[in-house]
This record gives C-alpha cells, structure tokens and sequence, in this order.
C-alpha cells in the first residue's frame, strides 16, 4: 500500500495535526522496509513533530539499529533534540544501545549536548551502568565535569548506583573529585554513605586532588580560590560538615558501614566533629544502634558526654531508644548519668519514661540523682508512676526519692498514679509514706483522682493512710461529690466510713445528695 501510494507522486513530508510525518510514524513503530522506502523519496529527514522529536531520535529510544543506520545514510542532524533538550545519542546512552551509539559517535555528535535537567550522554551512560558506552564516551573526550540541575555529575551518580567499574573509567580521566551537589555532598560524602569500600579507596587514591566543600556547597574553586593541595587528612576529611552538614564519617556511621568508618578512622579524623546540628558521628551510631562502630569510635577517645542541639547525648539516646548494650559500654567509660537534655531529661528519665527497666537498673548502679526533673517538673518517679511501669518505680524507690516532687501541673506521683489507676504502683508509693493530701493546680488530690476515674483498689489503699476525705477540687467537688455523681456505689460507701463531711457543695451549689 505504501509503495502504492508513493508511486502516485504525493508529497512525503506531509504531516498530520501533531506534526507527524510518515518517516517519523515509520519509524517509531519500527517498519524497516516502509523506512527505507520512504527514504527513496528523499524526505526532509529532520523534520520534527509538535514535542521536537525526528525520526532519529525516535529510532534511537525505541533501539531500532537497522532504521538507525538507514536514517544515518542520509546524514542528519545527530545534534537536534526534543522538547526536553534529548538528543537521539542521550537515548541511545540511556537505554543502553551499544550498536546504535557506535554509529552515532561516528557522525561526530557534540557529546556533551544535555537535556534542559542537565543530563549528558555520559551521565545517562554513567547512570544506567553502561560501562562500554561510558568509555567510548570518554575516548570522545566527554567532559566529566558536567552537572545536572541539582550538581551531580557523573561521578556522582556512579557512586550512587554503584556503578563501580565505571568510576574508575571516570576517575581514569581525571574528574573534580571535589565538585558538590546542590545539597553538598560531594563523591567522597556519598560513597561513605553508600559503604562501598572499593570507591572510598579509589577516591581516596586521588586524594591530592581534594579541596574542601564550604557550606554553600560549592569546592573553593568555584569560588576562585585555590585551596591547598597537601596530602593531609584534613583535605581527604574535611574539618568542617559538608552538604547537610554530614561528614563521611557522619554518614558512614549512620548507614553502619563499619568497614568504611574504620577506614576513615585510619586517617587520623577529628572523631568529634559535628554537624550543624551538632550530632557527632558518636551520637550518629548510638541513634542507629551500630554497637560494633559504637566500639570503634570509642577506641578514639572522643568527649562521651558531648550533645546535639536538644542537648541529647550519646548516652541520652541509647536511654530513649533502649539499647542496653550501648548503655553499658558508656557506663564503663563513666559517662555522665546526670547530663539534662535541653528538656531537662536525665538518662534515668528518659528510660523510666519509656520503660526500659534493664537500662534503669544499669544507671542506678552508677547512682544517679533520681530527684533531677524535667523542665515540666516531672521527675523519673513521676514519669514511670505515670507510665504504670511498675518494676522500674520499685527500683527508683529503693534509691530513696523524694515522693512528693510534683509537676508543674502539681501533681505529684501518689496523684499520678491514681488518677491512672495504677494500683500496684500506688501501693509502692505509700510504703514511702508520701504527703497524700497534696493536690493539684486544680486541687485535685489523689483521692480525688482515684474518686473521679471509680478505681476502687486506690480508694481502700488511699483511706488506710487517714487522708482529709473533705478536700475540694477548684470547682468545690469532693471526693465523696465526685463518688457519688459518677454513681460509684462501692466507693461512696468506703467514703462514708470515714465521716465526710456530707453537706458540702460544689461551686455550682451541688451536695452529694
């Protein structure tokens, strides 16, 4: 039908409403024989459609060799590109079409043309993993240094799907080692995040050639300067956060890649600098429980008690998120039981808050202050009476704490507790004979609280201890009012054994009548 059709003299390069001609159709459906005989009509063989796309480019994305070389007869231009500023050599790169490449780099095309995100061939070959395109690439004099958008180049993203044979085709040609993303890191930075020892000491062998990133994510020389290039620790390692702010050692610890932290800890690194956060590599490990780099990082002696911005330590962390093990290994290297967070937290705080009893009973050895309070004035006692962790309120007792500290809501542990109706708990307080009257910014006692929530174990286990059964709550409610509104008969009549005063009103007039 088409040769038909042709023979009728119609024009070739008539298109439709979206710009397509027959040679682009022919092409992106792969219909070589069709292709071939439209070539004879010598059509315009750049035409494009409404996206930008000529029949180059199509055959090259969809693979097609044989229309890739009968198109390439014809002499086209290998350089034009679609609405997204991809060549037919950028698709070939990307897909991985070894042949078609071959062809196309024989028609000299500019090899470092990028799409409008900053793509090159080279990055898309360097992405994909298409080591022998890479290094054809290369053998065009590729520029390495090209960056996308967001400042990766094709090292960077080399590393990054961890390509490893085509990093060192790359470096064999002598790339920025030093150039940083948008967000800093440079290849360094991501190949310690990644853990891929091999590329660490490939980079690492090019270290004469490392600048240091400052904080705008930029080497100096894109600043103009000329940084030193003497082969110290501190210019394979730089000092100072890079990027987000993480080190390589940073980031190696906090992807647990003991391999490479013990390799950058070979090269004499300052094992106490900090992001801006101020979280050091310690407290990276600790937070992601990597007790064997928690080990190494120690072997370097760094300041233990060192914290983060919310004044967390290493030791505070490994509390909060129960990891005994590490507990024990800052236990022995006597970090500091009683160092606050920025919230007033105390280890044992922080552990008796979540309930992890086994690292509460580790802490007490090292005799903490058990009466250290958060700035919300809860101590550990408060918190665990509050939680219902009833094995760790038993531990902090034997340690003799002061019972009657209350929050800044006033309300101390014995209120707590029974307001949640933690029994057992309860009971353990009172063996401490704690002031049982205290109450409340609303004044609500514990035997309020117990009355209000009907916990009927609490009330017998609060009346044994003689409490003023007459107390009033802000709003005039007693116990006893509060009983008897709620319909706790049991209660009421517990109450009643204790000669309430039975008359009195709340503040809207109500008696327990």
């Amino acid at each position: 039908m088409v040769q038909w059709i042709l023979n009728n003299d119609v024009d070739v390069d008539q298109s439709r409403t979206d710009g397509n001609t027959a040679l682009i159709l022919a092409c992106r459906q792969g219909h070589v024989e069709i292709v071939r005989l439209l070539l004879q009509k010598n059509p315009i063989i750049d035409l494009c459609n409404q996206n930008e796309i000529e029949a180059l480019n199509w055959a090259c994305y969809k693979g097609y060799t044989s229309i890739v070389n009968l198109l390439l007869q014809k002499n086209p231009n290998v350089d034009l590109c679609n609405l997204n500023g991809i060549t037919a050599l950028n698709w070939a790169c990307y897909k991985g079409h070894d042949i078609i490449v071959n062809m196309l780099l024989q028609k000299n095309p500019d090899v470092d043309l990028c799409s409008i995100d900053g793509r090159s061939p080279l990055y898309m070959a360097s992405q994909r993993g298409h080591t022998n395109i890479v290094r054809w690439l290369l053998e065009k004099n590729a520029n390495v240094n090209l960056c996308t958008g967001d400042g990766r180049s094709p090292l960077h993203i080399s590393i990054q799907n961890r390509h490893t044979d085509i990093v060192r085709l790359l470096l064999e040609n002598n790339p920025n080692v030093d150039i940083c993303t948008n967000n800093g890191k440079t290849a360094l930075t991501l190949a310690c995040s990644k853990g891929i020892p091999a590329i660490v000491n490939m980079l690492l062998d090019n270290s004469s050639k490392f600048d240091v990133c400052v904080r705008d994510g930029c080497s100096p020389s894109v600043h103009g300067k000329t940084s030193s290039l003497a082969n110290t620790k501190d210019t394979v390692f730089p000092k100072h956060p890079i990027g987000l702010n993480n080190t390589p050692l940073i980031s190696s610890c906090n992807q647990g890649y003991t391999d490479v932290v013990q390799w950058i800890l070979n090269n004499d690194v300052h094992v106490d600098e900090c992001r801006d956060d101020k979280v050091t590599a310690l407290i990276m490990a600790c937070k992601e429980r990597h007790v064997d780099i928690v080990r190494l990082l120690l072997q370097q002696n760094p300041k233990v008690d060192l914290c983060d911005m919310k004044g967390v330590t290493a030791l505070l962390w490994a509390c909060f998120k129960g990891y005994a093990d590490i507990v024990s290994i800052f236990l022995e290297r006597n970090s500091s039981v009683d160092l606050l967070s920025s919230d007033g937290h105390s280890p044992v705080y922080m552990a008796s808050q979540k309930g992890h009893t086994d690292i509460v009973r580790l802490l007490l050895v090292k005799n903490p202050n058990v009466n250290l309070c958060s700035s919300d004035g809860r101590s550990p006692v408060n918190m665990a009476s509050q939680k219902g962790h009833t094995d760790i309120v038993r531990l902090l007792l034997d340690k003799n704490p002061n019972v009657n500290l209350c929050s800044s809501y006033g309300r101390s542990p014995l209120c707590i507790a029974s307001q949640q109706g933690h029994t057992d708990i309860v009971r353990l307080l009172l063996d401490k004979n704690p002031n049982v009257n205290l109450y409340d910014s609303d004044k609500c006692s514990p035997l309020s609280m117990a009355s209000l929530n009907g916990h009927t174990d609490i009330i017998r286990l609060l009346l044994e201890k003689n409490p003023n059964v007459d107390l009033c709550t802000r709003y005039g409610k007693t116990a006893l009012n509060l009983a008897c509104f709620n319909g706790y008969t049991a209660i009421v009549n517990m109450l009643l054994d204790k000669n309430p005063n039975v008359d009195l009103c709340d503040s809207n007039g109500r008696s327990p009548l």
